[in-house]
């Protein structure tokens, strides 16, 4: 419960926050945002095949330009956007899909007609009124699917590209109540650090994830992984596979990134464990410790959590393991147009 004395402070934040999620916008729905909005040394911390770039004409070069170029009539489309304060700073996070007709190949990807979708997951850090930091997660191994690539062998969760909740739920522009604010952080919180991490070898029991999730959530994976809906499918396509891979698994704390706003929650943070266990994705396991780039979104529903959406660095992780999945492209994608 807030209490008078908190209120000066959450009246500055809620207008600092404000401020931020009208500026933010113009990037989180568009791909051409005005260079005013960045920081000229701007911090990106992308995904494989881009990687952690300094400055913001790093940032145009390597990310922008590509998709403006490939995709010259795309859409961007967030299902989820909120933000907060963390560690003293404002943060704006979204999720969703850019989509359009590839014209040109991205990132390797061959085009082809009809239209494609990419899932994208990103963090902005403000300082005044610029971003100075993001925190990027693009679903390469998904947009290679549609292209007729696969990178990874069949999987056993449902395959395909999730949408996200009504707008009412996952679109949040207005001030919101400050209470079911921090009950969806806190949630989120106790799930990953009480839960989560609370594992005990691969006994998924151990977690006690079924106070947290409600029976009929959904689980939205990157492509190679799958949606699960139902907690048996959890377990089954998700958590499951995982366990038996990463014995031990965690998730880091604090994370990069965490912010909540009303039902909507997420953090950019990172997967840690030692790749011991069984092969994961056909990924022969190293037997050495392994960190995955990871962004979680979360909706919340009457005390417990309803849908998450997970987007993962795998094309680095698999990297970091001896395996090239870029390498699975073609090596002229301009000419393998699907």
């Amino acid at each position: 419960m807030t209490t008078k004395r908190d209120e000066p402070r959450l009246a500055g934040c809620a207008e600092s926050l404000g401020r931020a999620k009208a500026l933010a916008w113009t990037f989180a729905a568009g791909i051409s945002p005005g260079r005013s909005l960045f920081e000229p040394d701007l911090v990106f911390h992308g995904p494989a095949p881009v990687g952690d770039l300094k400055g913001r004409e790093a940032f145009e070069t390597a990310l922008l330009e590509p998709i403006r170029a490939a995709m010259p009539q795309a859409t961007k489309r967030p299902y989820l956007y909120f933000g907060g304060e963390f560690m003293g700073h404002v943060w704006v996070g979204a999720t969703g899909n850019i989509e359009g007709e590839m014209t040109l190949p991205l990132f390797g990807v061959p085009p082809g007609k009809g239209s494609r979708k990419l899932r994208f997951g990103e963090f902005y850090r403000f300082e005044g009124d610029r971003i100075a930091e993001i925190r990027c997660l693009l679903d390469i191994p998904g947009l290679a699917h549609q292209a007729g690539i696969e990178m990874f062998p069949p999987f056993s969760g449902r395959a395909r590209i999730p949408e996200g909740p009504p707008a009412e739920v996952g679109i949040v522009k207005t001030p919101q109540d400050q209470d079911q604010t921090e009950t969806t952080r806190s949630l989120v919180e106790n799930m990953i650090v009480g839960g989560c991490n609370s594992l005990e070898g691969s006994d998924m029991t151990s977690q006690g994830l079924e106070q947290y999730w409600h029976e009929d959530m959904a689980w939205h994976g990157p492509w190679g992984i799958g949606s699960a809906y139902g907690l048996q499918e959890f377990y089954d396509y998700a958590q499951g596979p995982s366990v038996r891979s990463f014995p031990g698994r965690k998730g880091s704390w604090p994370k990069k990134a965490f912010v909540a706003e009303a039902r909507v929650a997420g953090f950019a943070g990172q997967f840690l464990g030692t790749f011991s266990g069984v092969p994961f994705r056909g990924i022969e396991p190293t037997g050495r410790k392994v960190t995955k780039r990871v962004m979680d979104f979360y909706t919340s529903r009457g005390g417990r959590l309803a849908e998450n959406w997970v987007l993962i660095d795998l094309i680095r992780f698999a990297s970091d393991c001896g395996v090239d999945l870029m390498g699975r492209l073609p090596e002229d994608p301009a000419s393998a147009a699907a």
